[in-house]
């Protein structure tokens, strides 16, 4: 298991094999919902197994929001989500951030609470789906 640390341009083809298959065919969200203008400049994070297909995804703008992390269905509750945010914290630190923040989705609350995630506990709708932001000092 290794995370790569990229961006868009290098890392399209896997960030967009990963987030279209959970976010778009396995949620059904939208896909001018799940592509956005902070995938051209935010930090990109890619896990990998054994093999060159990638497992999970996740992102780092320069304001410090994480956002759609998403890990394939064959590959959860193995670390893979997990790998992800340790990597993204920690180059965060590196940028001088002092908190991260995210939109988490509710049925997703858990895993955030776990990595030491705080909700203001207001959810509200965005792209279909139920969220709530949550934070973390780093």
């Amino acid at each position: 298991m290794k995370v790569l640390t990229s961006d868009w341009n290098s890392s399209k083809d896997q960030i967009t094999f990963v987030r279209k298959q959970v976010f778009i065919i396995e949620q059904g969200i939208d896909p001018k919902d799940e592509w956005d203008k902070h995938d051209e400049d935010a930090i990109h994070f890619v896990t990998f197994g054994t093999t060159a297909v990638p497992t999970g995804t996740c992102r780092l703008t320069e304001e410090g929001q994480l956002g759609r992390l998403a890990v394939l269905p064959a590959y959860r509750h193995q670390g893979y989500g997990e790998m992800l945010m340790t990597r993204a914290i920690k180059v965060a630190r590196e940028m001088g951030l002092r908190k991260v923040f995210l939109n988490a989705q509710v049925d997703a609350q858990q895993f955030y609470t776990k990595q030491n995630f705080r909700s203001d506990g207001k959810i509200f709708l965005e792209a279909g789906k139920m969220h709530v932001r949550m934070e973390r000092e780093i």
